[in-house]
């Protein structure tokens, strides 16, 4: 004969040694009645099926939430970015551009010229000097020696400094055999209502002089 269904042990997991955040499913066979009085067990892979479904809806559920974007934070941001202190407006600069010839240096200026310390004289200088930029030509340099013999120098702006201007000098294509055509560098520097001239070129006794406005 049969067992009675109530003979059979049912199988259940064990209620001890489960592991945390794990989903446990407890398993037991379930029956059916049939026709005479027997009992028909249902399967048990048919019950794992429908336990399993359900926690795979549970877990896919809290997956699903934890992907969702945090719109508070969204929000945040925005309120941040806009409260954010926007870049202060551009002023206008009253400062001249960077190698602008200072107001005190334009105009024509003469004087006499020496050399040689002083020892000898080189006629008239007149030195015409315009506004320019670092690399542009700053004017001319006239020399017009005791015999009236004229050289032209050619000054193209080298360096502004706050005691001088700084130029390159080279002799004019125009000039004749007796000028010196080598280049060198020229010092403009104010001296009192006056300018003064100084050049660097040795072979020419570092010729100077201080020179008054004329125009």
């Amino acid at each position: 004969p049969e067992p009675r269904d109530g003979d059979h042990p049912q199988d259940t997991a064990p209620a001890s040694g489960r592991r945390p955040g794990k989903v446990t499913v407890s398993v037991a066979a379930t029956s059916a009645p049939e026709g005479g009085g027997r009992v028909r067990r249902l399967s048990c892979s048919v019950a794992l099926a429908v336990a399993g479904a359900m926690a795979a809806v549970t877990i896919g559920s809290v997956f699903v939430f934890d992907l969702l974007p945090d719109r508070g934070g969204g929000q945040d941001d925005a309120d941040s970015s806009s409260g954010s202190d926007s870049p202060p407006a551009a002023t206008a600069s009253s400062a001249p551009s960077a190698g602008a010839v200072p107001a005190a240096y334009l105009g024509t200026w003469e004087g006499q010229g020496v050399a040689l310390d002083g020892g000898l004289p080189l006629g008239t200088f007149r030195v015409t000097v315009e506004q320019a930029t670092v690399g542009a030509e700053l004017g001319k340099l006239r020399q017009t020696d005791q015999i009236g013999g004229v050289c032209v120098d050619v000054l193209t702006l080298k360096q502004v400094t706050q005691k001088e201007l700084v130029a390159t000098s080279v002799g004019a294509k125009t000039n004749h055999s007796g000028c010196n055509p080598a280049k060198t560098t020229v010092h403009l520097k104010p001296v009192g209502d006056d300018l003064q001239y100084r050049s660097e070129s040795e072979e020419s006794g570092r010729p100077r002089a201080r020179m008054s406005r004329v125009g």
